[in-house]
């Protein structure tokens, strides 16, 4: 573990919200890096989980363990969320279960290999688009549509700051994750009605994530000089934010994206032009 994660503020050792206590989450992509951190969290405040990954079951069992000695029942489910046979396979498994109060679309195909954006393969790109927009959006689509028959849940979905600003070698995730954010606002509109809220999340540089590891180079060093909270964002931050937009606290915050970098985005041209 880096020394920027341990200074990072770790999660109460009882959850702030009780009245998550008993509800059930889906969290697609919850067994590593952002995805545990999430799965963790919403563990400690009560929440009961079904957990879909990818490929690695030996991580996803031990989040699971991690997650079941906080008292909650925890369901393991492997799935493509890219392939919409396998997804809708995790989607009915969940639903079979319990109804589904909180889905956090975490899933996302990142950088194999960073290319320029006139150099990029299609078939990175199509499964790309799989991955990180259509899964949301169908499993958005058959969640929600259970949600709003029960007049409430809460749809967060994981978005980057490459929707919104350049990084080099980061097209194909940006470009998806930027029309990820705008369904986040369509649903968010469209669903608003029926008590269900939509919401999107995106923070700075993420230390500890999967993202971390598609970059060569010390990434992280390199960024945190120039956030002026002092450290980089750690999976624990984005944890506290889908823990707090799941609760009562945030009713009003519907079909908006929360963006949190520690004030990098604010500072990074004072660095620049100060040195």
């Amino acid at each position: 573990m880096s020394d920027i994660n341990k200074q990072a503020p770790r999660v109460p050792g009882v959850g702030r919200y009780h009245e998550l206590r008993e509800k059930t989450a889906l969290i697609l992509g919850g067994s590593r890096g952002i995805g545990r951190a999430i799965s963790e969290r919403l563990a400690l405040e009560g929440v009961n989980l079904v957990i879909n990954y990818s490929r690695s079951a030996e991580a996803a069992e031990d989040c699971a363990q991690a997650c079941r000695s906080l008292g909650v029942d925890v369901q393991l489910i492997q799935g493509d969320i890219g392939d919409e046979e396998s997804l809708m396979r995790v989607i009915n498994f969940a639903e079979s279960r319990s109804s589904i109060d909180i889905l956090v679309n975490n899933a996302a195909r990142g950088l194999e290999r960073p290319r320029s954006t006139l150099t990029q393969k299609s078939q990175h790109l199509h499964k790309t688009m799989d991955v990180n927009l259509f899964g949301p959006w169908f499993a958005s689509q058959t969640v929600g549509a259970t949600m709003a028959e029960n007049g409430s849940g809460i749809i967060i979905n994981l978005l980057s700051p490459g929707a919104w600003k350049y990084m080099p070698g980061y097209s194909a995730v940006a470009t998806s994750k930027a029309a990820l954010e705008s369904l986040t606002k369509y649903l968010g509109v469209e669903l608003a009605s029926s008590g269900v809220r939509v919401c999107g999340v995106s923070s700075g540089w993420v230390e500890g994530s999967d993202g971390e590891h598609s970059y060569r180079d010390e990434v992280s060093d390199r960024v945190r000089p120039h956030v002026p909270s002092g450290r980089n964002v750690a999976p624990e931050d984005i944890a506290a934010v889908v823990a707090w937009l799941s609760s009562e606290e945030a009713p009003m915050f519907s079909g908006q994206v929360l963006h949190f970098d520690g004030g990098f985005d604010l500072g990074s041209w004072r660095n620049i032009l100060e040195t």
